[in-house]
């Protein structure tokens, strides 16, 4: 890599610590702990507003001087726009229409102020990342969630220590892009212990980042992936589907010959009819909810924090593909909220702002998806982690 290239180890350990750090890592340290204030906030929400004036002022040009930025931004207010138009139409009931048009704006102040903290400082960012890491571990012993304590690893401290452990690798690494190639296997080996204890989605996201980090690293398909030509971005495409693919069929043939555990069988059963694209769905029951809702209405959303119970019914169809239901869990489930499932922010968006929320998260989709090219094309310090957060988007 370039002589150019900071060392980040140094800069971490030796650099004198300015306000803006100290910021950063407070910002990551109380990111998810949070407080009932009418509705839930974190903590890191209500003070990134406390702090927005003094972020903004006399700094907020940086915003429009950075195309992307300033796209998120405007994408963003229409995004709201979007939601306001739903919620006149709909006639959304005002506690509901209120906390919908507050979830977005908050979002773009907080957005607007974290690019205005970290602008495009990697020691910084990666300072917060440490903080935000040291947050999942503490918000499990102090505020644990109630999924949390019946799964300590998927709901608790499992992604946080993935994500220190890429932070590490990053350390240790000193930006040297072929020292990831052995400190990689250490996330290979948290992704795989995910796995074993039943975080399925963060044990497969630590692997194929690791997988990545290892091909990009690799004499031949590391220089295919590093090319910026479409063809070479379809061979990537598709090399991913395939360890996708390859990653479903493998956890599919251990979970059912019982090597995962009784828990990991169970679950194949339950969430599986025999095909690996079966375990997809399964996994993301509330795919049929959202499609069929956007389906229904794909232009104008059905309002903020929107509620039909015909669309939470849907989750029964899966029993005529094949699947094995336990029809008491989900009549509890069902007893719980009329809300209309969503798996993604995107199919959120989209079932409760109609398409111009949609227009929003589809773009910040593609934007992940060009970081994730470019960073393959130009790997900087933080080349783990802008893969892992690519990886984990979607």
């Amino acid at each position: 890599m370039s002589s150019q290239v900071i060392n980040l180890q140094r800069r971490i350990i030796y650099s004198d610590w300015r306000t803006s750090d100290a910021l950063a890592f407070i910002f990551g340290l109380l990111s998810l702990f949070y407080v009932n204030l009418i509705g839930q906030f974190y903590i890191t929400e209500i003070l990134l507003i406390l702090v927005a004036p003094f972020l903004w002022w006399g700094r907020y040009r940086a915003i429009f001087k950075n195309k992307q930025a300033l796209r998120i931004v405007i994408l963003g207010v229409v995004w709201l726009l979007g939601q306001v138009i739903t919620d006149l139409i709909r006639q959304t009931p005002l506690p509901d229409l209120v906390r919908g048009w507050a979830s977005i704006a908050v979002f773009l102040v907080c957005f607007g102020s974290f690019y205005l903290l970290l602008l495009d400082n990697i020691r910084r960012i990666f300072i917060f990342s440490v903080g935000y890491g040291i947050s999942g571990l503490a918000v499990f012993f102090f505020q644990p969630s109630q999924y949390a304590i019946f799964e300590p690893w998927k709901f608790g401290v499992g992604p946080s220590i993935v994500l220190l452990v890429i932070l590490a690798v990053i350390l240790f690494s000193r930006g040297n892009l072929h020292r990831v190639r052995w400190w990689g296997w250490i996330i290979t080996l948290v992704g795989f212990l995910s796995v074993y204890f039943n975080a399925r989605s963060l044990g497969g996201i630590a692997v194929l980042s690791s997988f990545v980090l290892l091909l990009r690293v690799s004499p031949y398909i590391g220089r295919l992936i590093a090319r910026p030509r479409l063809s070479n971005y379809l061979f990537t495409i598709a090399l991913l589907f395939g360890m996708v693919w390859a990653g479903i069929s493998a956890y599919a043939f251990f979970a059912s010959e019982g090597i995962l555990g009784q828990d990991a069988k169970i679950k194949l059963r339950t969430q599986s009819n025999g095909s690996v694209l079966g375990i997809l769905l399964g996994g993301r029951t509330e795919i049929l909810a959202s499609s069929s809702a956007i389906m229904d209405s794909p232009i104008i959303g059905h309002g903020s924090w929107a509620k039909d119970p015909k669309y939470r019914l849907q989750i029964y169809q899966l029993s005529r593909l094949g699947y094995a239901i336990d029809f008491s869990a989900v009549d509890n489930y069902f007893n719980r909220s009329d809300l209309i499932p969503a798996h993604s922010h995107f199919t959120q968006a989209w079932v409760w702002a109609g398409i111009l929320g949609a227009i929003f998260w589809g773009w910040i989709l593609i934007f992940i998806g060009l970081t994730f090219f470019k960073a393959n094309s130009t790997p900087d310090p933080l080349y783990p982690l802008i893969i892992y957060l690519a990886v984990n988007s979607p």
